[in-house]
């Protein structure tokens, strides 16, 4: 807990003081604690983009902001202007509260599945060489490499090493709820204490929108505002509605400007200009627009990613070909029909029920806006993955609208009772590790953790070479490997289409088997398999 503390005190004077140079560079005429750290983070974040096609994100570029936000500090010390931090005035002993649960539940080890099968692996990668020419063909994860991994990859070698930076954010979250008086808010505490563990990129989605959708119904729309959204869609390209939302609520008060393109066009540049460096298409994981560059995953990886995600959205319960000869009614039918996860799947209609009658009965257009931006989405989604969790921010939106005039007692109430259970589960973790699948990677309160964040132990790696690819395999799951690793996982599915990855110049192609070659795959999985202990 205390080097979470130490990562919390940092992060927020980089960034801070970061977005104190932004703000006078660009004149944004921003007060506000909150927004200018938020200011400060993307700034760092897009910086660090550029700086990845050519360097690794290493301690140097970590010291650079470091001492940039030194700097940003001591100006706006000189000024003597401490009306930005009146949020101190609103402070409570819920605050402190909510700020010692999230250090707490933060300091807890990881249990994400995806934390070790794709967050620390594209963190490590990202820090260690940068972003590397068709790393896709070694991972199909890593082709994502969302930004959000670039802002933790580049302040992981200090200042968290841990990847605790969501911690962080739900604080600089907290921060904004006192301020803005937005009680509502409190309510997400208890769910998103779940994400601090990793640096899963879904919590600052739903932070991002949240706080959107906060500023926009309380008529704050802005070009800050509208970067914020691209930001958004940065870290998740499911978040597209964001950024669409902002532009639409724009144009229609006709405060759109001609200088809110510049943000648009150079984030959309540097999105795609990523993509295609990293994964060979514009936008990952679509293969629709083949550019015909050359190190793009081979069609047979990118047909089976597709029916994955085209399975999962049924919840593995059928074939891609079963699911292919539904009808639109049949797809519907079995969509609401799979089980456990088809409450959620029920639960977002509802949710579109509900914010089509705040776009009818309530005057205020923003509503009608948000529930076109919406339904944008979930057509999009449906078609390509209607996997539940990428309508979580509908739930959330919706929750927000029903309840954003709750009294503030009423809101501290549930949230301390449910934030207090949920620190309980986590510390006695008996319950959900025999129930839930994630639930295996819990392994409860140590005392060490009030000092240091609990990790998982690495695994051992065994080394092999097929063709010109020397790389490291994981017996169990890969955490803190070097790059190139692979797993069993991956190992099977090129095994299976007669694929493998190679070094190709500074980066990774896929190219196909040979007899000889898949026999000697074959060979080392056989072997790792019977390296390979057992998950508890």
């Amino acid at each position: 807990m205390l080097i979470i503390f130490k990562t919390v005190f940092l992060l927020l004077m980089i960034n801070f003081g970061n977005g104190i140079l932004i703000d006078k560079i660009f004149n944004t005429k921003i007060k506000n604690f909150v927004m200018l750290s938020f200011l400060g983070m993307m700034s760092i974040t897009f910086l660090e983009v550029i700086i990845a096609f050519f360097y690794p994100l290493d301690f140097a570029s970590e010291l650079l902001f470091l001492l940039l936000g030194l700097v940003g500090l001591l100006v706006f010390i000189t000024e003597k202007d401490f009306s930005m931090f009146s949020f101190r005035k609103n402070t409570s002993f819920w605050f402190y509260f909510f700020l010692i649960t999230v250090v707490f539940a933060g300091s807890f080890s990881p249990y994400f599945f995806d934390h070790y099968s794709y967050y620390v692996p594209t963190v490590g990668y990202l820090r260690e060489f940068g972003f590397i020419k068709g790393i896709s063909n070694l991972d199909l994860l890593f082709g994502q490499s969302s930004f959000w991994h670039v802002f933790q990859a580049g302040f992981s070698n200090f200042v968290d090493v841990g990847l605790r930076i969501n911690s962080y954010l739900l604080i600089l979250f907290l921060v904004y709820i006192f301020e803005s008086k937005r009680w509502v808010l409190l309510l997400f505490f208890p769910f998103f204490l779940i994400f601090l563990q990793q640096p899963s990129p879904d919590l600052p989605v739903f932070i991002f929108s949240l706080i959107i959708l906060n500023e926009m119904i309380d008529g704050r729309n802005s070009s800050f505002i509208l970067c914020l959204s691209l930001f958004a869609f940065c870290i998740k390209p499911t978040a597209f509605w964001l950024p669409l939302l902002a532009i639409i609520e724009s144009l229609y008060t006709r405060n759109f400007k001609i200088g809110s393109l510049f943000p648009i066009v150079i984030v959309g540049i540097l999105f795609t200009i990523k993509n295609i460096w990293l994964f060979g298409y514009p936008v990952f994981p679509v293969s629709a627009i083949d550019m015909g560059i050359s190190w793009t995953p081979d069609k047979s990886i990118m047909k089976y990613s597709s029916q994955m995600g085209m399975m999962k959205s049924y919840d593995m319960k059928y074939t891609y070909q079963q699911i292919s000869d539904f009808d639109f009614w049949q797809k519907l039918y079995y969509w609401f029909r799979i089980g456990f996860k088809s409450v959620f799947n029920i639960g977002i209609v509802f949710c579109l029920v509900i914010l089509g009658y705040f776009a009818l009965r309530k005057k205020d257009r923003i509503y009608a806006f948000i529930l076109v931006s919406v339904l944008l989405k979930f057509i999009l989604i449906i078609i390509f993955s209607a996997q539940y969790r990428f309508f979580i921010d509908l739930y959330l939106v919706t929750v927000f609208l029903i309840f954003k005039n709750a009294s503030e007692e009423r809101v501290v109430f549930v949230s301390v009772f449910l934030s207090v259970l949920v620190s309980v589960l986590f510390t006695f973790p008996g319950f959900v590790k025999d129930r839930f699948h994630m639930g295996k990677w819990m392994t409860g309160f140590h005392f060490m953790q009030l000092i240091n964040p609990t990790e998982s132990e690495e695994g051992n790696l065994i080394t092999y070479q097929l063709g010109n690819l020397k790389f490291n395999a994981a017996k169990d799951l890969i955490y803190k490997a070097p790059v190139p690793t692979l797993s069993l996982y991956w190992l099977e599915t090129y095994h299976y289409y007669g694929v493998f990855p190679q070094v190709s110049g500074n980066g990774f192609v896929q190219r196909k088997l040979s007899p000889a070659e898949k026999k000697q795959l074959e060979t080392i999985i056989r072997d790792l398999k019977k390296s390979r202990p057992e998950i508890p």
